[in-house]
């Protein structure tokens, strides 16, 4: 695995589509769609469907300018459980650090229906057409809408401290890219995770399954970060442990 690299998110960040989609050789694609029968054999929940990986990168002190293409879940499923494909494909996402009047840190188990299944991580997601604002993806809406989804937080609510662009992560298992946002919020751990319980329960009751089954909390103080970072048997997503690190420095 190649180091994570986290760093301060700069004052501008754009991901901009290239409306040229990717397109894989024969053999490769062969490769994704005989994987993909494997997986949906196990776990039939999972959806093919849109997917952007990156073209391309412009970086300084002052900006991040990345440019992404379209493919598919298949490829991206595909390079998540085999670190060295050809052709990979690396995606940049969004996520939360979500910090609770007490100080404590949010953390989402991922659901068994899920490409990863038990992982710990922040909430977050890939892009979504859906984002798109003519050639620009709207990185806050993307965000916010994931924030809302999967614990059920609104951050236009009066009960929103701050919330801004934190992190830039690089690097690490997959060379995936991700854009770290930081939400403060006036309630407690107590009260997000009954929020959090609340949202799910209604999900079910619609019939859709949850991102995360389960809702963990970390004290942000140096002891309790490394306590649970040698300690929970759980996988965890490659920033995660960084990032936890990064808030008690």
């Amino acid at each position: 695995m190649n180091p994570i690299i986290i760093e301060k998110a700069p004052a501008t960040v754009k991901v901009i589509l290239d409306p040229i989609p990717i397109n894989l050789p024969h053999e490769i694609k062969k490769q994704h769609e005989l994987y993909w029968k494997q997986q949906t054999k196990t776990n039939p929940s999972l959806r093919n469907g849109e997917v952007f990986t990156i073209t391309n990168i412009n970086q300084t002190h002052e900006e991040l300018i990345v440019t992404v293409a379209k493919t598919d879940y298949k490829h991206y499923l595909y390079t998540l459980h085999h670190e060295n494909s050809q052709m990979p494909c690396q995606v940049i996402y969004t996520c939360a650090a979500v910090i609770t009047s007490d100080k404590k840190m949010a953390i989402g188990r991922m659901n068994r229906t899920t490409s990863t299944p038990g992982c710990l991580q922040f909430t977050g997601g890939g892009l979504d057409e859906s984002d798109l604002e003519h050639t620009i993806f709207n990185l806050e809406k993307n965000i916010s809408k994931e924030i809302q989804e999967e614990l059920g937080l609104d951050i236009h609510s009066p009960a929103t401290r701050s919330f801004i662009p934190k992190f830039i992560k690089r690097k690490g298992t997959h060379n995936f890219w991700a854009i770290i946002y930081e939400l403060s919020v006036a309630h407690t751990a107590e009260e997000v995770h009954a929020r959090f319980l609340a949202h799910n329960h209604h999900l079910i009751e619609r019939g859709q399954q949850p991102e995360f089954d389960d809702l963990l909390f970390v004290s942000i103080e140096k002891s309790a970060v490394e306590a649970f970072i040698q300690n929970e048997p759980s996988p965890m997503v490659d920033y995660l442990a960084p990032i936890l690190e990064k808030y008690t420095e």
